[in-house]
This record gives structure tokens, C-alpha cells and sequence, in this order.
């Protein structure tokens, strides 16, 4: 069945954010009715003040003047009060919907990750959520102004019947054809949005990328492609913009028309003595407000359609129509004891090129496990399967005798820690880096798990210690330092499971030698994996899973591969040559 898509549809889905705010929306409602009435009373009181004056009706004219300025007091005290319950409500309605958006975005799979850019969820969770709060704040705002001149039109009827007439044929031509003009700026929105998200994620690699850039001596080539990106993204916007120009030529002809035959309408009625003068100044007063009357429906239709828009590209991450989502089992497990199993495992990230072939191994508890090989053999990917980054495409993973697919994401992910060959290290200080991860951590854990990753001494010689800043990317620190502030952030969680993926190949010997020290202190009380190119590193396993072209070719400890496996004995000596 097709799901509704309409403008109930979003507003239903969306409102629902806006949590604890419905009673100061029908407050702002009511607000508005009070607003527009006074709009409508003001043009009245401003007609007969002209009168007033005109005759020399002094007195009148006090009495009138004074009713006004009551009048607009307390229609700005109206609109005053409206504003600030808006503010608050959708003040609530943004901040939840971005941390929906961003809740979400976290659950998307890496498989999806990988084939969009970071500026298209960037745009979407920062740029479309503060729009909707935008585009419902003016929506209100047109929505009080067209009240105000449905209220106009229905006291110009009462005042002469044939103006009203003309004035409200106007108005249905005039919504029609910002109806089916808006549906054409829409569509030219849409393109230019995409190309938007794509000239966004482009500034955003030549930035994060910046060091690399300048290092391959490319800034020449990378330019040259974010100028085509841009290019697109500024004609797209330049078609966006000529479709509103001419819209916006025609809907002033329209205007400028209307207001001529009115004109000669009135002199008409008033040369036959067919209007009063104090009438023809009222509707006179009116006028210019039913003239923007087109352009308040004309916004609001493009409210409507900018509203959806920025509904569904939000959607599209909290739902799953778009973006694949993660998926995880409903059985829990508070703590694994470490026990792991492939069962006849496949994969592969394209279609047709294996990189996993049908391999099976099992690692008991507290059992320290290696797995070496050339790069490319498809080492990481087995780390990528276990932390459930990716799914197989045959066989079956098993954390204590229970396939991973059985799983809830605390079971895999909440009781096992990685340390990658390239952490991404936050834009923070060195102190929110670990406690991010661990909100109740203390300070003797934190030294603690810096210590043993031989990284305490290194910090307590900066200048802030543990405050110091270490920009993005950790952009201050070395390669080994980044490695060692991911080692012990890894290490405050305590999970039972801890995966090394090349965690020391940034490392010097002499660092290394102390990492090693701190994987072996750690050996029998948690189940370890590591990953490594070094086999100095992996010496003291208990065991080392040997994988060529996607299969295990070899399995024992390290003196063992060394008397009984070719390929182990080569790559041990290719090792031994380039020291």
C-alpha cells in the first residue's frame, strides 16, 4: 500500500516532535483569531479618522484616534505574546527533531554510509530541521495574514457587493496560478537541494582533507572538481531563482491591474453618487492588504511545498524508506563470557568479488588470538562482521553458542571494545575523549587506562594535561599518539572483548614493546583479537589464525606455523629482511 505523503501526513509526523507543546499551540491559535480581528477593525477606525479630519469633526477625530492606538496596542501585544509561545514550542520541536535525525543516522548501516556523502546528513539534520521550525513560524504568520484578509473581504462585501466581486475572482485566480507555479519552483528546489548535499560533502573532504591535499601536491585537481561541484550547485540554483523571478513578473502584472481597475471602479461608483466617500476611503484603505494577499497565499504554498520537502528528506533518515538501518536481534546478554564462532562464514562488499570464503574457526574465553596475512586476505573484514558492521552473506557468527543475528546491539557492541588502524578521534579535549564514551568514568580510571596504554606521561607534558584540545581528526597528536588515545579509551569500558586492528603499526619499537607489555598484562582476563602485519607483535598469542585470499591456510602458534607453514615461514622472512 502507498503511503500517504500529503501535507497532513508530514505535519502529523512532525508535530508530534514538538513534545509537551500543544496547549501553547492552541494558545497561539486563539492569538492569532484575536490578531486578525483587530486587523481587520483597523483599517475601519483609519478610513473614519480621514473623514474626521476632512469634516474638522475635532472631537470625532480624538475619540477615533485614541480607540486605534488602543486597538494597535493591543494587537501588538497579541502578536507579541503569539511570538514568544511560538518560539518556545518550536524551540522544543527543532531540538527534538535534530536529535531524532541524529539518533537515527547513527543506526544507519555502514553499507549506506559508505555510498552517500557526510553532507547530505549534515544538511538534513542541521539545515532542513531548523528550516521546518522557520517555515512554521512564517506559516503562521501567513496563515494570520490570510485570516486577516478573508476577515477584509467579508466586510468589503457588506460595503459594496461588485468590488467585492472583482476583488474575489483575484484572489481564486491568483491562487491557482501560485498553486501550479509553486509546483514548478518545488521541482527546481529539489534539484537544487541534491546538488547542495553534494557540493556540501565536497567542501567537506577539501577541508577534513586539507593536510593530504596539500602534502599530494593535488590542490589544483581537487579544486577543479569542487569548482564542478559548485557549478552545478549554483546553476541549480540559478534556475531555482530565474523560476521565481518570472513567477513573481507575472503575479505583479496581476497586481498592478487589479489595483487599476479598482481605481477606476471606485471613481466610477463616486461620479454617480453610487458610493460614499467614507466607504471608498475604507475600501481604498483595504486595498493595498488585498493586493498582498496573492503573495501571502503564495508563500504559503511555498511554505507547504518547502515544508514537505524538508518532512520527507528528514524522514527519509528516521524512517527506513531511504537509508538502510542497522539490524539487531531482541535477545540480550548482560556480559558475554568470550566465546566466538564462524561457522562456514562468506562475504563480500560487491557483488561477486569474495572476500570472506566459507571460512570457520572458534576463540574460547580469555583466549588471545591473532590473525595475520597479507593485506587485502581479509582480516579486518572478519573484525567488521564480529562488531556487526556488516552482515554475511553465508554462514554464521556466534558470541556464546548465540548467533550474532540473535543479538540486541548491548549484547554485541556494549561487550566488546575495537582499536582500529585509524581511529577517528574527536574534536574535543583529551578528558571528553574518554568520557564521552563513559559517562561515569573517574579520574583514577581514566589514569589508569592512560597509563597502561603509555600515554599518561605524554599528556601530563602539555600544557592543559588532560583539558588540552587535540583538534579534529586529533589532528596535535602523532599517528601513535592518536592510536594510544584510542587504546585507552577502549580500556576504560572494560568489555570483555577487545579487538586490536592494527593498533600498534604507528607505533616506534620502544611504544610498541610497552603496548605489547599492556596486551599481555591483560592476557587471560579478557578474550583479545588482534590484528597485525608485525608478526614481532603477535609472537605471544595462544593462537594465529593464518588467512591468504579469504581462507584460513593455517592455524597453530607462532613456533608452530614457523616449522610447518609455507606461507607463514615467508612472510616471517620478508619481515626479517627489512629491519
Amino acid at each position: 500500500m502507498k503511503k500517504k505523503t500529503n501535507i497532513l501526513y508530514y505535519l502529523k509526523r512532525i508535530i508530534k516532535y514538538a513534545k509537551g507543546s500543544k496547549k501553547y499551540l492552541i494558545a497561539i491559535l486563539l492569538l492569532n483569531i484575536i490578531y486578525s480581528i483587530f486587523s481587520v477593525i483597523g483599517p475601519i477606525l483609519s478610513a473614519r479618522q480621514t473623514l474626521s479630519l476632512t469634516n474638522e469633526l475635532w472631537q470625532q477625530l480624538a475619540i477615533i484616534t485614541a480607540v486605534l492606538l488602543i486597538v494597535e496596542i493591543l494587537r501588538n501585544l497579541v502578536m507579541y505574546l503569539s511570538d514568544i509561545l511560538f518560539e518556545k514550542s518550536f524551540f522544543n520541536l527543532r531540538k527534538h527533531l535534530q536529535l531524532a535525525c541524529a539518533s537515527e543516522a547513527l543506526k544507519i548501516d555502514t553499507n549506506t554510509l559508505n555510498h552517500n556523502s557526510s553532507g547530505l546528513f549534515i544538511e538534513r539534520i542541521n539545515n532542513d530541521t531548523g528550516s521546518l521550525s522557520d517555515i512554521l513560524t512564517d506559516s503562521l504568520s501567513f496563515i494570520t495574514a490570510i485570516i486577516t484578509k478573508i476577515g477584509i473581504l467579508i466586510s468589503i462585501f457588506f460595503l459594496n457587493k461588485i468590488i467585492f466581486l472583482v476583488y474575489f475572482l483575484f484572489v481564486i485566480i491568483m491562487f491557482f496560478f501560485r498553486y501550479y507555479a509553486e509546483k514548478r519552483i518545488q521541482e527546481k528546489r529539489k534539484v537544487y537541494m541534491t546538488k547542495k548535499e553534494s557540493s556540501l560533502g565536497m567542501v567537506g573532504e577539501l577541508v577534513r582533507g586539507s593536510r593530504d591535499i596539500k602534502i599530494l601536491n593535488a590542490e589544483d585537481s581537487f579544486l577543479k572538481k569542487t569548482d564542478a561541484t559548485l557549478v552545478d550547485t549554483n546553476i541549480a540554483n540559478y534556475d531555482l531563482d530565474k523560476c521565481r523571478i518570472r513567477i513573481n513578473f507575472i503575479n505583479n502584472f496581476f497586481r498592478d491591474s487589479l489595483n487599476a481597475l479598482i481605481i477606476f471602479i471606485g471613481i466610477y461608483y463616486l461620479v454617480n453618487q453610487r458610493l460614499e466617500v467614507a466607504t471608498a476611503l475604507i475600501i481604498v484603505s483595504y486595498r493595498s492588504q488585498i493586493m498582498n494577499i496573492s503573495n501571502n497565499i503564495a508563500f504559503f504554498l511555498e511554505d507547504i511545498k518547502n515544508f514537505e520537502l524538508a518532512a520527507e528528506r528528514i524522514l527519509e533518515i528516521i524512517d527506513n524508506d531511504k537509508f538502510s538501518k542497522e539490524h539487531f536481534g531482541t535477545k540480550h546478554l548482560d556480559k558475554v563470557e568470550g566465546f566466538i564462532e564462524f561457522k562456514n562464514v562468506s562475504f563480500s562488499y560487491e557483488e561477486n568479488v569474495p572476500v570472506l570464503k566459507d571460512i570457520s574457526f572458534k576463540i574460547r574465553p580469555n583466549e588471545t588470538v591473532s590473525f595475520v596475512g597479507k593485506s587485502g586476505s581479509g582480516k579486518s573484514t572478519i573484525f567488521n562482521l564480529i562488531t556487526n558492521l556488516y552482515n554475511p552473506d553465508k554462514g554464521e557468527i556466534l558470541f556464546d553458542g548465540i548467533p550474532l543475528t540473535s543479538l540486541d546491539k548491548n549484547s554485541i557492541r556494549g561487550n566488546l571494545s575495537l582499536i582500529s588502524q585509524n581511529p577517528y578521534i574527536f574534536n574535543m579535549s583529551i578528558r571528553e575523549n574518554l568520557t564521552i564514551i563513559k559517562n561515569d568514568l573517574t579520574e583514577e580510571e581514566m589514569i589508569e587506562a592512560c597509563k597502561m596504554a603509555c600515554l599518561h606521561d605524554f599528556i601530563m607534558s602539555l600544557k592543559d594535561g588532560y583539558d588540552t584540545i587535540v583538534g579534529e581528526g586529533g589532528v596535535v597528536l602523532s599517528g601513535g599518539q592518536k592510536q594510544r588515545l584510542a587504546i585507552a579509551r577502549a580500556l576504560v569500558l572494560k568489555t570483555e572483548i577487545i579487538l586490536f586492528d592494527e593498533a600498534t603499526s604507528a607505533l616506534d619499537n620502544e611504544t610498541q614493546y610497552e603496548i605489547q607489555q599492556s596486551i599481555a598484562n591483560m592476557q587471560g582476563e579478557y578474550t583479545i583479537l588482534i590484528i597485525a602485519h608485525r608478526l614481532s607483535t603477535v609472537i605471544n598469542s595462544d593462537r594465529i589464525l593464518l588467512i591468504d585470499d579469504g581462507k584460513i591456510v593455517g592455524e597453530g602458534t607462532h613456533h608452530e606455523l614457523l616449522d610447518n607453514n609455507p606461507i607463514y615461514q615467508k612472510l616471517y622472512k620478508l619481515e626479517l629482511s627489512d629491519k
